[in-house]
C-alpha cells in the first residue's frame, strides 16, 4: 500500500511538472542568490531602500496585501531612457517619477500584510516582498540607518556592501545576472 501510495506522488509530481512548463531553462531568470530591498518605518511613512541604485528605471510598482484579498497599488512611471533610483519614500514619491496609479485616499500602509515591490529598469530588477509587521515593529528597535531586507535581516550601507553578492543580491545588484 505504502509503495502504491508513493508511487502515485511520485506521478503527481511529474504530472505537475510537466504541466507548469518548469525546466532548467527557467533557472537562467532567477537571481544566484535570495534577493532583497530594505524597509523602514519612519514615524509611519514608508521607505525603501534598493541597497544599489536601480540604473533607467521606468516602472516602479508597490503592491499591499491585506486580510482577505484586500489589495491596494502605488504605481510610478518615468520615460524613457528611465531615471535612477535607490530611495523611495511614500510619503514623497521622487518628483522624477509620476504617479500613474495612487493609493487610496487615507490607505494606510501598515494595515497590510505584506508588500511587494517591482521595479522595471534598464537592467535586470529582481522582486522583493516583506512582512509589513517585521518593519513596523522593528524599525524603533533598529538604528535609522537601517532597513529590514526581505527576511534577510536589518542591514546598514556597511552590512549591504560587504554582503551584497556573496549571500544575498539587491534587487539591482549588476552582478545578480552572473550566477
Amino acid at each position: 500500500m505504502i509503495r502504491r501510495a508513493s508511487a502515485a506522488c511520485t506521478a503527481a509530481v511529474a504530472a505537475l511538472l510537466l504541466l507548469s512548463g518548469c525546466d532548467d531553462g527557467d533557472a537562467q531568470f532567477a537571481p544566484p542568490l535570495p534577493s532583497g530591498a530594505g524597509y523602514r518605518d519612519d514615524g509611519g511613512a514608508l521607505r525603501i531602500w534598493t541597497g544599489t541604485p536601480c540604473q533607467g528605471v521606468t516602472r516602479v510598482a508597490l503592491t499591499f496585501a491585506g486580510p482577505g484579498n484586500d489589495r491596494a497599488r502605488l504605481v510610478l512611471t518615468a520615460a524613457a531612457p528611465g531615471v535612477t533610483v535607490e530611495h523611495l519614500d511614500l510619503a514623497a514619491p521622487d518628483p522624477a517619477l509620476t504617479v500613474v496609479e495612487a493609493l487610496p485616499a487615507g490607505y494606510d500602509w501598515r494595515d497590510a500584510d505584506t508588500v511587494n515591490l517591482v521595479i522595471d529598469a534598464a537592467e535586470p530588477a529582481w522582486g522583493s516582498v516583506v512582512d509589513v509587521d517585521d518593519v513596523v515593529a522593528g524599525s524603533p528597535e533598529h538604528p535609522g540607518s537601517t532597513f529590514l531586507f526581505d527576511d534577510l535581516g536589518w542591514k546598514d550601507r556597511a552590512d549591504v556592501d560587504a554582503e551584497n553578492g556573496s549571500s544575498f543580491v539587491t534587487v539591482c545588484s549588476p552582478d545578480a545576472t552572473q550566477g
